[in-house]
């Protein structure tokens, strides 16, 4: 892989070499950084092993390494952009001083709107290059506050891109500052190294459901943990690990026919614990933002879209939801339908249902509502096809149906009287027996009291002999 890299900038060389700058012809310090360079380079790929290495973040860290060792600079990263939200975060980076192991004074999220410089540099593929970021105070003054707060004194970066679209940045550079194609060079190896990443995270989320057929198809499921699906893979609430954005996120898909500013959100979650609009704005793109990276790597379409009312999903996806699948079938089972028709719709319905909507914060105000409904609706259709299975004498599929539903929604009185009577006409006394001192265990009083009074009235038990304790 270094070797494609070394011809190619052997190329870019050998183009320089036939239009050569004046200044530099004859220049004996040039000469010497191409022999450096040279030698930068080789030494990159003895490090690396390129021929049997398979770790993109390894591959990052000793190019910018490299980096760091070849302009004299304390510090070199990644910083990506999204330009939608106008955000920037850092990623991969590298301190010359070993004892440093995190980032200091850097936020997670920067930004990028005040960074005229950075802006004009990624639209007009131009390096970044400050000798003395005390200039910036006088032609840009809005940047150098971020300069001053990182301990920046001079810095040089070189933009990269598309997808994603970043800097390989330099800080406090002391040779070469205005040499910037080694630095072009490994910001390439680190972009490949980074679309590698990707592509190895794409392998472990590749799962698609029958439904999707192409790249705007996409499959939303709400019951229990949130999961996405694209043509390329799916993107899981539990591997996300970021609790306030996807809260943001889950709002929006939930409520996704309109947009919403960044004031309403924070409004209806109740997350943020400040009145200042600036910083409520800058929370939740980088809630955006977080949401926005990790759904990138199985799609390449934006789900969410950023536009002047607010977020929104985008509009021009075919987008599909457990919830709508869900409500559709529920609405054909309370139609007057054959019944085999209508057992194989509540199958279909309850097996859509893996858990309360939004599991991770069904208990929050702005979803309970939506999750008690869906809850409700879930072992009406529980109940309703247990009694039709209880018609036909399917004991077997009774207590099948009611075991899975009482793991999801144990409360479930009717779906638990269903299971003991099932096991009572089954002949199986003694576990119908058992099954009630479980259900008293697990039950609230008024529970247990409501399980007892459908025992005594169904004529078809004698109620007494699984009732007894002995």
């Amino acid at each position: 892989m270094v070797q494609l890299f070394k011809k190619m900038f052997r190329q870019k060389e050998l183009q320089q070499a036939e239009h050569p700058p004046s200044t530099q012809q004859y220049d004996e310090d040039y000469i010497i950084y191409c022999v450096e360079q040279e030698q930068a380079i080789d030494k990159l790929e003895s490090a690396l092993h390129w021929h049997t290495i398979d770790n993109p973040e390894e591959t990052a860290i000793q190019t910018l390494k490299t980096a760091c060792d070849f302009y004299g600079a304390d510090w070199a990263g990644i910083i990506e952009l999204d330009l939608d939200l106008g955000l920037t975060t850092t990623g991969w980076w590298y301190n010359a001083d070993p004892s440093v192991t995190k980032l200091k004074r850097m936020n997670e999220f920067e930004n990028l709107y005040p960074m005229q410089t950075w802006l004009d540099s990624i639209k007009n593929g131009n390096p970044i290059i400050i000798e003395d970021v005390a200039t910036i105070a006088r032609t840009s003054p809005q940047e150098y506050p971020v300069y001053k707060r990182l301990n920046v004194k001079s810095i040089v970066a070189v933009p990269f891109g598309p997808n994603p679209l970043g800097f390989l940045v330099l800080r406090n550079p002391t040779k070469y500052i205005r040499l910037t194609s080694t630095l072009n060079t490994l910001a390439y190896v680190v972009h490949r190294a980074m679309a590698q990443r990707d592509t190895l995270n794409r392998r472990k989320m590749a799962l698609a459901p029958e439904e999707i057929k192409d790249d705007k198809d996409i499959v939303i499921n709400f019951f229990g943990n949130i999961e996405i699906y694209t043509k390329i893979g799916v993107w899981k609430e539990q591997d996300f690990h970021s609790p306030k954005s996807c809260r943001a996120v889950a709002y929006i898909m939930l409520h996704g026919k309109s947009a919403h500013s960044a004031l309403a959100i924070a409004d209806a979650l109740s997350t943020e614990d400040t009145s200042d609009v600036d910083t409520i704005n800058k929370n939740i793109r980088a809630y955006m933002y977080r949401f926005r990276k990790s759904f990138d790597i199985i799609s390449k379409h934006k789900l969410i879209e950023y536009g002047p009312n607010g977020y929104r999903l985008n509009p021009n996806l075919n987008i599909k939801t457990d919830l709508q699948q869900f409500e559709t079938l529920w609405e054909l089972s309370k139609q007057n339908i054959p019944i085999p028709q209508k057992v194989h719709t509540l199958k279909q319905a309850i097996r859509l249902y893996r858990g309360s909507v939004f599991a991770s914060f069904c208990d929050d105000h702005w979803v309970v509502g939506i999750a008690t409904e869906y809850k409700m609706k879930y072992i009406g259709m529980v109940n309703e096809l247990l009694a039709i299975l209880a018609q036909f004498s399917d004991y077997g599929g009774i207590q099948h149906y009611a075991n899975k539903a009482l793991a999801l929604v144990p409360e479930n009185v009717k779906g638990q009287y269903w299971l003991i009577y099932a096991m009572y006409h089954d002949d199986a006394i003694a576990l119908a027996r058992q099954e009630i001192q479980q259900a008293k265990l697990r039950m609230t009083d008024d529970e247990f009291v409501s399980l007892v009074g459908l025992i005594r009235k169904d004529g078809s038990i004698q109620s007494e002999q699984i009732l007894s304790e002995k």
